[in-house]
Order: C-alpha cells, then structure tokens, then sequence
C-alpha cells in the first residue's frame, strides 16, 4: 500500500478519532461534574429542612412534656407565644385532644381551624397514625389548610397516664417553609429547579411549587428522602451544558480535520505538480 498515496484519508481518519475521543471524554467528565453539582445541592437542601425542623421537635415536645405533667393548664397562649417568638419558622402552635382540635395559638386567622373533627378526613387520620406509631414529630402536608393558604402541620403524641392524650402541634405555611429553605415562591433560581412533595400521593396534597410544571423524570436530576413528612424533594438542574459542549468540541473536531485533510490534499497536488 502506498502510504503518501493514501496519507491525506489516513490523517483524517486519526483526526477524527483523537477529536471524538476527546469530544467523548469532555461528554462524561462533564456530565459527572454536573450530576454531582445536583447531588450537593439536594444534599444541602435536606440538610437545611432538616435543621430548620428542629425548632419544630422543641416547641411540639415541649407542649407535649407540659401537657403530659399537667402544667400547662389556663397557659397554653403564654406559652404558645413564648415558642413562636423563640421559633421565627413557626406560624402557629395547636393542640389536638381525641383527634378535634381545641386550641390555637395565633387565634386570630386561623378561627377555622378551632373544633375541627381531624377524622372527618381520611388523610389526616393516616398521617396521625404515622405519628403515633412512631412517637415522634411527624408532618403532613403540603396541602390546603383549614383556615385558608397552603402548608404543613407536625403533630407530636401526647401520652398522659399511659393513655393517648392528644397532639401537640405546629403550622408552618408555605411561604414561611419556602422562606427556611432560602428560595422563593417559583421553586427555582438561575442555576436549579426545586420541588418538595409528599411520598404517597393522595388527592389533598399538592406539590410545594405547584406553579412549578419542570418534568423532574429527565434531565440532570436528583432527589432524596426525608421521614419526618414522608416528603420525596428534587433539584433538577436548570441548564446543563455537558452535551452542548461535546457537541461543540465534536463538531469543530470534524471541521478542523476537513479542513486540514483539505490542505494536506492541496501541499501533495502542489509537490506532484512541481516534480511534473
């Protein structure tokens, strides 16, 4: 074979291949970056509800301790407003007594809500299970509240006498919520897109950022896992770039091999014509 013949297909052809190669590596390294950008932020987003969430474990068992000792009594404003001033994330303190809800603290916006039969509800008597059974601050929600606006409610057991008393619970709605997770009310900011939803989905709950209508199935993705709401959260994010760069560094690739297979061509017409 005649390799000065052929040297011009030859020097494409590995062009090519060095240039795709690279293009392939650029793909993955990119990609993987990006996915673990996603990872990180999620990540960072549990880690924020979850300590944010906290205030709501203290003020909940702390009604819940007062109760079980029978000292809260004629109290339970003093206290409710002492909790909600030490808790800025809290937008309102209740307590449940035989699943009917007898207290709230602000009254004032949430009148609604006093005397409210929790069992007139299939979804709250099964969210109330789940706190029972696990003796501890459970949420529910998001979804439409009593008094009005969209929100989660967290009920901790109360036991008195070795028997079920009630619940001790907190109301945070979603603006304060979206306010903890420092995000606004769209669940997006230039770089991600967010979304905080329930695990089992029924027909009262709705995503946080309904207006929100991102297909959380494709893309640059990643979601987790938090138990005190069974809530399922997602960051997607918004604009990747790992395909658009290997595309591009593919792309110019199979240009710069034309044109420089191109001009090899030319320089060996050049030298035949010079030796004719």
């Amino acid at each position: 074979m005649n390799f000065r013949k052929y040297s011009t297909i030859w020097f494409f052809i590995i062009c090519i291949i060095l240039s795709q190669v690279v293009a392939w590596n650029i793909y993955s390294i990119e990609k993987n970056r990006e996915i673990q950008l996603v990872k990180n932020e999620c990540s960072n987003l549990k880690q924020r509800i979850e300590s944010s969430l906290s205030q709501s474990i203290n003020a909940t068992s702390m009604v819940a301790l007062l109760i079980e000792h029978d000292l809260i009594k004629d109290h339970f404003e003093e206290v409710a407003k002492a909790l909600i001033k030490q808790n800025q994330y809290l937008d309102a303190i209740q307590l449940v007594r035989d699943m009917v809800i007898v207290e709230t603290y602000p009254l004032k916006g949430n009148e609604q809500s006093i005397g409210y039969d929790l069992r007139t509800d299939s979804e709250h008597i099964r969210e109330i299970m789940v706190s029972s059974s696990l003796n501890n601050l459970h949420f529910e929600g998001p979804f439409k509240l009593k008094q009005g606006g969209v929100g989660f409610v967290g009920r901790y057991p109360i036991i008195q006498h070795d028997s079920l008393w009630g619940y001790s619970a907190v109301i945070i709605k979603k603006e304060n919520f979206v306010g903890l997770l420092g995000l606004d009310s769209t669940g997006m900011n230039e770089t991600y897109f967010y979304q905080v939803k329930k695990q089992q989905t029924g027909k009262k709950y709705i995503p946080l950022f309904s207006e929100n209508r991102t297909n959380f199935s494709t893309g640059i993705v990643h979601e987790q896992y938090i138990p005190i709401g069974d809530w399922i959260i997602q960051v997607k994010l918004r604009n990747p770039i790992y395909l658009s760069r290997a595309i591009g560094f593919s792309i110019c690739g199979w240009i710069v091999s034309i044109v420089f297979a191109m001009l090899l061509q030319c320089k060996q017409k050049e030298k035949e014509l010079m030796r004719i």
